[in-house]
């Protein structure tokens, strides 16, 4: 995202008081009236696009959305440099690099996603993800999120810059879109009406916003407010009168219309001759398989501090076991496929299965291991389960040496 120079210190405090009354009008205004009320007029409407001229959407994704009564919440948090970034369970929302790199790691799955400056991701409900800054020190950055009224609070460490008014959180899957624009002059963005409750935040500059045809109230850079309806954007003037200096960015977080399911096939279709079976394995009419991946991590990391992007594929001699009732024996990674730094049980049948590190590699003394949908411990095993939703599954150990 473009930065721009904020106003001047002289004019900087005297706008200040004036729009940080505005802002509490207008927070005002968007509770009672929401703008222009709840609409339904994109509701459904597939066609429905949230951006014009050079906004653009910077993430994305369809997603349900907090049941019953939910707010949008806007936070302001410092991620920590990679050896000191923690797990922890994210509500649903996006993340925005708004001062810098930050590498998002989602502890279950192993992905990473890298965002430069200007960048976001969508976070699910739910995902334990490490959030860590990619530069030499901790870096500050801004989260957009929709909750519940009864969710938890942000970390102390964070800054709420705007809780939100609640809203009737519309059911189904919905199509949830961060856009980012940058505004100089008299340009102008409008934000059409998506028939639900969205928020912007104003992260550079000050910004102008109103419904069209309204007189608009000012937000300076880390002010917010959520809105239903029609809304218009511009940049507010630094003085008396419009510059072509003038300059805001912003993101705005815009609930778009219900996504209907997939349509799943009414018929099975003709399954191909079966293919001998893994050794020890019950012949099944549904098979899937897991894919295990081993890693060594540095001296000093353990389960709380894990930075799954320091650890290396393990070496030497180490063995992990499968067990569980559709099997007729446990199996090792003797009975896997090698897979380049990966071993593959296949043609598993669908059920429960346990996994346990039996020999940890030289060195190693404990482990946790990753995947979705899983639980247990490292002393009595993790289970997964595979079945039609999850035929394939990869899972990771992380093994971590005596402290």
């Amino acid at each position: 995202m473009n930065r721009h120079a904020a106003p001047g210190a002289g004019s900087l405090s005297t706008r200040r008081v004036i729009t940080t009354l505005a802002a509490y009008v207008l927070a005002f205004f968007v509770s009672v009236v929401g703008f222009a009320g709840q609409s339904s007029a994109q509701e459904g409407d597939l066609g429905f696009s949230p951006t014009s001229g050079h906004a653009r959407v910077i993430a994305q994704g369809i997603v349900p959305l907090p049941t019953g009564d939910a707010v949008w919440r806007t936070v302001r948090t410092r991620a920590p440099v990679s050896a000191d970034a923690l797990f922890e369970p994210r509500p649903l929302g996006f993340v925005v690099a708004s001062s810098g790199p930050l590498l998002l790691v989602d502890r279950d799955t192993g992905e990473q996603t890298h965002l430069g400056t200007g960048e976001a991701a969508l976070v699910r409900e739910g995902t334990v993800q490490q959030r860590s800054s990619l530069a030499a020190q901790p870096m500050s950055y801004l989260s957009v999120e929709l909750v519940s009224v009864d969710a938890a609070p942000p970390p102390a460490e964070a800054i709420v810059l705007q809780p939100g008014q609640p809203f009737a959180a519309p059911a189904g899957l919905r199509d949830l879109n961060l856009i980012s624009d940058t505004l100089v002059g008299n340009e102008l963005f409008v934000v059409p009406d998506s028939g639900a409750k969205n928020v912007v935040l104003v992260t550079d500059g000050a910004a102008a916003v109103g419904r069209v045809g309204n007189e608009p109230v000012v937000l300076l850079a880390g002010e917010a407010a959520s809105f239903s309806g029609e809304l218009q954007i511009g940049a507010a003037p630094a003085g008396e009168s419009a510059s072509a200096e003038d300059s805001a960015s912003f993101v705005v977080a815009v609930i778009g219309p219900e996504i209907p399911p997939p349509a799943l096939p009414t018929e099975t279709a003709a399954q191909p001759p079966a293919s001998p079976e893994a050794p020890g394995t019950v012949v099944g009419a549904e098979t899937g398989s897991i894919t295990l991946q081993v890693y060594s991590c540095p001296q000093g990391m353990t389960a709380e501090n894990l930075n799954a992007a320091a650890c290396a594929p393990a070496t030497g001699d180490f063995d992990v076991t499968l067990s569980g009732t559709e099997l007729a024996a446990p199996l090792t990674i003797g009975d896997a496929e090698p897979a380049g730094d990966a071993y593959v049980w296949d043609e598993l049948a669908f059920g429960n299965y346990v996994i346990a590190e039996a020999v940890p590699p030289s060195g190693f003394a404990t482990y946790i291991l990753s995947a979705r949908n899983t639980s247990g411990s490292a002393e009595a095993g993790y289970r997964v389960t595979l079945d039609p939703a999850e035929p394939s599954l990869t899972v990771r150990i992380y093994n971590f040496a005596p402290a």
